[in-house]
């Protein structure tokens, strides 16, 4: 029978670091019988390095767990997940950042802790996890975070690329007022325009991800602009990507757009 989280994840009752962490990794051992499952993280996260092969629902139920047996200590969640993302693995690096999501933080040290843990990632799980958990919520906080975010897109690494266009996808948790909340989602458009044709296939999918989250958000202004950049002579790259986000708008608009860039090949 298997175990579960709950029967093996035993916390101490002290929120030391050392000590949390050598439970948690006794639980990553303990549970990590899922071969099969370790080798498609291989295949599917290209660059993922150490890992256990445990599932993202059983990581944030660890996370979680951590979160609310240490919930009076938010400088004590904060030192624990910074060491363990120190640890390195996948199972590591996610449950620090599930734990960070979970945690009561001000924008300001969502931002900071991001902006540390960024300079360590090496594959696009984490970076999104990362954009997520930490920066995107920022963002969704405080909108002035923007301005940093802009100068990412020519950054020479790629996941800070990336995390430029991933970013402001947490926008759909803000609650701005229209007037900014349409600012901002010119500007993401803006951010995808200035890597729509980046060399690295990691930034365009996520460009392709990030414009139709705007669809969603901002209907006529995703559209607008789509026709605009299919009036544009996009390149090769740009027109594959410009497509499948299109795919997004309403069937009357689709074709139009299609017409559109069809017609310029």
């Amino acid at each position: 029978m298997n175990s579960s989280v709950g029967e093996v994840l035993q916390l101490p009752l002290s929120p030391q670091s050392s000590n949390v962490i050598d439970t948690l990794e006794q639980a990553f051992e303990e549970l990590a019988n899922d071969i099969q499952y370790q080798a498609g993280v291989r295949v599917s996260v290209p660059g993922v390095g150490r890992l256990y092969g445990l599932r993202v629902p059983m990581l944030r139920e660890m996370a979680g767990k951590i979160v609310r047996v240490y919930s009076g200590d938010t400088q004590a969640l904060k030192a624990i997940a910074s060491d363990i993302w120190a640890r390195g693995s996948r199972e590591h690096r996610l449950v620090a950042l599930f734990m960070m999501a979970k945690a009561k933080l001000t924008p300001f040290e969502r931002w900071d802790l991001g902006l540390q843990f960024i300079q360590d990632v090496q594959n696009w799980e984490i970076c999104d996890q990362l954009c997520m958990a930490l920066l995107g919520q920022a963002l969704a906080e405080d909108p002035e975070y923007m301005n940093e975010i802009e100068t990412w897109v020519e950054d020479d690494d790629l996941w800070i690329r990336r995390a430029a266009v991933v970013t402001p996808i947490l926008l759909r948790r803000a609650k701005y007022q229209p007037d900014l909340a349409l600012e901002l989602d010119r500007r993401t458009l803006a951010i995808c325009q200035a890597l729509i044709d980046d060399g690295e296939k990691y930034i365009r999918k996520a460009v392709d991800w990030s414009i139709r989250e705007v669809i969603g958000r901002n209907y006529d202004l995703a559209r607008d602009w789509m026709i605009e950049q299919a009036a544009g002579l996009p390149s090769k790259i740009s027109r594959s990507a410009l497509k499948k986000a299109a795919k997004k708008l309403m069937p009357a608009d689709y074709d139009s757009f299609i017409c559109i860039i069809e017609g310029n090949i």
